[in-house]
């Protein structure tokens, strides 16, 4: 429905030249992220040395489970799987991606845990550099190519996938109304200069799902927050502002001004664009 621009990662793979001196000095990142993933500091460290620049992982199909990283042990297998794997595996290859989560698959233990400790961790920057601008967000901008394998639907659907004895909801929100209002709240607190947010914030490749849950009655729903809906829009109007260019992200005005655009395209329902249009026309505030 929505197409995105490719992001180039900002973490380097094993394709990029230099990519081990460019990994040292964003080890001090990388260290901040792992403790989003619940990686203790002791196994942070030995992370550093056995796998952070490992230069040809391998991917055997016949290893035993550990999560002691090394030549022998697949990157599916790294954990917390499969998230180490994606994000510290110097082969960034599809095919490379495809066999980590394949091999992770297998089990697919503590996915929703992972999944919603990407959620809730992916929006926030982790450290500044000298100009005052954070250059590698959470996963260092390998965030767009690991939201597929997160978020398994274009659309709102409650379906459920399996992956070895478990199974998970494709989409990790409860209901449509939630959906919705995580993907607005994201998108639109990117662009509210109270808030230190990761240039790739996830919410930013989710407008197809956003529109999905107009299909739904929102605004019956008994979690309905019509003020909450003012305090999104405000945020939104921001980005009307002459200076906007200069204050925000280019990630995060991208993504705020198609927001804008569906919130006045005549397919959205009629109670949202008007909530939109008084907002953004000074009749009420956030």
């Amino acid at each position: 429905m929505f197409e995105y621009e490719k992001i180039e990662p900002v973490i380097p793979g094993n394709h990029i030249e230099g990519w081990q001196k460019i990994r040292k000095k964003q080890w001090k990142y990388v260290k901040k992220s792992l403790g989003a993933l619940n990686v203790k500091p002791g196994e942070a460290q030995h992370i550093k040395k056995t796998l952070y620049l490992l230069e040809a992982p391998e991917f055997p199909n016949d290893q035993e489970f550990s999560w002691l990283p090394d030549k022998s042990i697949h990157p599916g297998n790294w954990l917390p799987a499969p998230m180490l794997g994606f994000f510290l595996c110097a082969d960034q290859s599809e095919q490379a991606w495809k066999e980590i989560w394949d091999t992770y698959a297998q089990r697919g233990t503590d996915f929703d845990f992972y999944r919603d400790r990407f959620l809730q961790y992916v929006p926030h920057g982790y450290g500044l550099d000298e100009n005052n601008q954070d250059p590698f967000g959470t996963f260092g901008g390998l965030e767009q190519r690991m939201l597929p394998y997160l978020i398994q639907s274009d659309v709102y659907t409650d379906d459920m996938f399996q992956m070895g004895r478990f199974e998970y909801r494709k989409v990790p929100w409860k209901s449509a109304h939630y959906t919705f209002a995580h993907i607005f709240s994201h998108i639109s607190r990117a662009v509210d200069k109270n808030y230190l947010i990761s240039p790739f914030t996830h919410a930013q490749w989710l407008h197809g799902l956003f529109v999905s849950c107009f299909n739904f009655d929102l605004n019956q729903d008994a979690e309905f927050d019509e003020e909450s809906l003012h305090l999104y829009c405000e945020r939104l109007v921001s980005v009307l502002n002459s200076d906007a260019d200069a204050e925000f992200h280019p990630n995060h005005l991208k993504a705020a001004r198609l927001l804008i655009t569906i919130l006045e395209d005549e397919g959205t329902p009629q109670w949202l664009r008007k909530i939109w249009a008084d907002v953004r026309d000074g009749k009420v505030s956030g």
